[in-house]
């Protein structure tokens, strides 16, 4: 970013339509605004920031800022750079000229950036918590990816843009000065989990029997009759004379071996406002060994998320990428929803689960798309949460947080501005499991509690066909589960469901 830049160079740049981008990378012919002169930007890898960022930096030195505790976001076109080849040396300064006025949108006054080597920039935030500083900078990839997709070009799944963080004192050399090495290595650990080709592990590809099931046509259930009898369900066992129910498979698996096997179903689910199958969440399935039963939703996932929930929820974010986008293509405009574990989304390698979403139409995103939070530690400070939920708001169009049903703690979701909070029932503990009319009442005052609060209230994973009429006909805002309508391989259009469909 040098100073004798003309000054309506990079508007220029902005104003040229994106798809000229495009042309450039598919060898078409070149634009007009090809003919303007650019000053050759600095590509030596070791070359200084400018001046603003690296006086910027001195300053909270000066002021007894612990090098610990400065934090510095990585926007890296690194991808982008490997796809375009040896087009690269040709459209290089038009592109970094776009990702300096992208990052500029988003920067925000008091805040700084710089240029480092010759395809990506270490951003400064001066003036907003870390958590809002992750958020812009995820925001800025994100923007930054979808202005550099242009129709004639297509870097599969992968994301154009990605963002990373490192702290000051992990990026300083011996020299006291940044290190372009340990940039570059922030940048290729989110480069390695999104990645699998370049991990040592081989990638995860689902055997025949861990492929999606093939459904055909859901095949409404005839509510009225009679289901099958609980003693033809082999993962459940009475526990006491009051019929009281628990599952013999509760534990939670442990970490995912390297050779598993992952597919991702949709789940149909009812929403009261429009009374539709409106929705199709997304149901992760894993197979660890050839032969065993698919590990679904949350039941996928370890106790405390860890490594594994990053890697689940990457596969899953891609997989519906791909998925809504051959939607929008069909004229499908049913909304899609999104889980994902508290592990991921507190993880500083969050980018690498959320980065495939840039690919996205941000109208698709604004309307059609909804985070659904689950796997929250009990004792999460509300504060912790809300800087969460703020930086996940401007990806999607509405975020839902999942509770425990013995203690929702209404009020925390509130206080994050979230509105509406559900449970699955495949989250259960053993001790909570019970018969239908027990398990209504307890349904029933978990609605009660969430009116209460303004709240609108959700239940996933019912199985049992009482159940389903009593959340349809008892005010939850949307459920689903094998009770109501089977999986299926790709999200459907929007289907009637009215709630007489289900009963009295």
């Amino acid at each position: 970013m040098s100073s004798k830049r003309p000054a309506n160079t990079l508007l220029a740049s902005l104003a040229r339509p994106l798809a000229a981008v495009g042309k450039l990378i598919s060898g078409g012919d070149k634009p007009a605004a090809e003919t303007i002169t650019l000053p050759r930007a600095v590509t030596e890898p070791d070359s200084l920031l400018d001046d603003s960022f690296t006086l910027a930096l001195e300053g909270l030195l000066t002021e007894g800022t612990s090098p610990d505790q400065i934090k510095l976001q990585l926007i890296s076109l690194v991808e982008f750079h490997e796809a375009v080849g040896t087009k690269w040396p040709r459209i290089r300064d038009k592109v970094m000229l776009i990702a300096e006025g992208v990052i500029n949108l988003h920067l925000g006054a008091g805040n700084v950036f710089g240029r480092q080597g010759e395809d990506f920039f270490v951003l400064l935030f001066r003036t907003v918590p870390a958590a809002e500083a992750r958020r812009r900078a995820v925001t800025i990839a994100q923007a930054l990816g979808t202005r550099l997709l242009g129709d004639q070009f297509d870097p599969g799944n992968r994301p154009l843009a990605l963002a990373a963080e490192i702290s000051l004192e992990d990026a300083l050399g011996l020299g006291g000065t940044l290190d372009p090495d340990k940039l570059a290595g922030a940048i290729g650990e989110v480069r390695a989990v999104l990645a699998p080709a370049e991990d040592p592990r081989p990638p995860l590809q689902a055997p025949e029997e861990a492929k999606p099931r093939k459904t055909g046509d859901p095949g409404w259930m005839t509510l009225e009759s009679n289901g099958p009898s609980r003693a033809a369900e082999p993962n459940w066992r009475a526990m006491d004379k009051d019929g009281v129910l628990a599952r013999s498979d509760f534990d939670l698996p442990p970490a995912m071996p390297s050779d598993a096997a992952l597919s991702l179903l949709w789940r149909p689910s009812w929403v009261a406002a429009g009374e539709v199958i409106g929705a199709y969440k997304a149901q992760i399935q894993r197979v660890d060994r050839l032969g065993d039963t698919p590990l679904e939703g949350c039941r996928a996932y370890p106790a405390d998320g860890g490594e594994t929930a990053l890697v689940l929820d990457r596969f899953a974010t891609g997989a519906l990428v791909r998925a809504l986008r051959a939607a929008e293509e069909a004229g499908t405009r049913s909304m899609a929803i999104l889980p994902l574990h508290w592990a991921t989304i507190n993880s500083p390698k969050r980018m690498a689960a959320l980065a495939a979403l840039a690919d996205l139409p941000e109208t698709i995103r604004a309307n059609r798309l909804v985070f659904d939070l689950f796997g929250l530690p009990d004792d999460l400070p509300v504060s912790e949460l809300n800087a969460v939920v703020q930086s996940l708001r401007p990806l999607c169009r509405d975020l839902f947080l999942r509770v425990p049903l013995s203690h929702p703690r209404v009020e925390r979701a509130t206080r994050c501005g979230v509105k509406v909070v559900g449970i699955d029932l495949s989250e259960l503990p053993p001790s909570q499991y019970t018969d239908d009319s027990h398990l209504l009442r307890t349904l029933a005052d978990l609605r009660s509690e969430t009116d209460a609060a303004g709240l609108g209230v959700y239940a996933w994973g019912i199985r049992r066909r009482a159940v389903v009429m009593g959340t349809v006909h008892g005010g939850f805002a949307m459920i689903n589960g094998p009770g109501l309508m089977k999986d299926l391989e790709r999200p459907a259009k929007v289907l009637p469901a009215p709630r007489a469909r289900f009963g009295k």
